[in-house]
């Protein structure tokens, strides 16, 4: 991961400090939960495995354009998706956990999914734009997740373990991308708010989530509304632009 450092633009750090089957050892395999709890356990842990398990789709998109941005933004990728396949195997085994559906089940059917890009590229023609994006997409997972705590809470303590460890993990992600476009770009903070208006118009058209990762906020609405849309972009833009 990367962090601001005083000496220099960004610092690396690789590697994830904590792995997903140790927090979630003492999860049993089947979760006894009321069924309203078990309804809303489904919606959120089949929405968020499948688009943390995406993330390698775009690592993977994105490969041709690495080679020539700066190579910061290759080493927080690397970084950054090791902690997303770490997160996307911790929501697996909760969502076995409440289905009774093995895990290599719920493996199998993510692997058939088909990304397509075509609606997103303008937004990830640039490694700025592609990093302001990245920057308003974990914002909004860190609101999100945040959200849930109660779920999880509710389900068995190792879950709420588990979803505080990734949530600070996003809002790393989410610091490391801000020091990047403020390292590598410090003279374009004007152009931030339209790339940020921009993204948030994407959303608000709820166009289908097509396994890309980034922008999976078209479901559920009351989940992602143009309220905290537009609040999680605005503070995006102020962490981004400060002097």
């Amino acid at each position: 991961m990367y962090e601001n450092s005083e000496q220099s633009i960004l610092r690396v750090r690789r590697g994830t400090s904590w792995r997903s089957e140790q927090v979630l050892a003492t999860l049993p395999e089947c979760l006894e939960v009321p069924a309203d709890l078990r309804e809303a356990a489904v919606e959120i842990f089949e929405n968020d495995v499948a688009t943390e398990y995406d993330a390698r789709h775009l690592y993977d998109f994105l490969q041709d354009d690495l080679k020539s941005w700066p190579q910061e933004i290759a080493g927080f990728l690397s970084a950054w998706l090791e902690d997303e396949e770490n997160h996307y195997l911790g929501l697996r085994q909760l969502l076995s956990a409440v289905t009774e559906e093995s895990q290599e089940s719920i493996h199998s059917r993510m692997r058939q999914r088909k990304p397509d890009f075509s609606a997103l590229e303008p937004f990830l023609d640039t490694p700025f734009e592609f990093l302001v994006a990245l920057a308003y997409d974990e914002r909004v997972t860190v609101q999100a997740y945040a959200s849930d705590y109660a779920l999880y809470d509710s389900l068995d303590a190792s879950a709420g373990r588990w979803v505080r460890h990734a949530n600070r993990d996003e809002a790393t992600h989410y610091r490391n991308a801000v020091a990047l476009l403020r390292g590598l770009y410090p003279n374009r903070k004007a152009d931030v708010p339209g790339v940020l208006a921009r993204l948030v118009a994407h959303d608000e058209a709820r166009g289908p989530y097509k396994a890309t990762f980034i922008l999976d906020h078209d479901t559920p609405e009351y989940y992602f509304t143009a309220q905290k849309l537009r609040r999680c972009a605005a503070v995006a833009e102020r962490t981004i632009c400060r002097t």
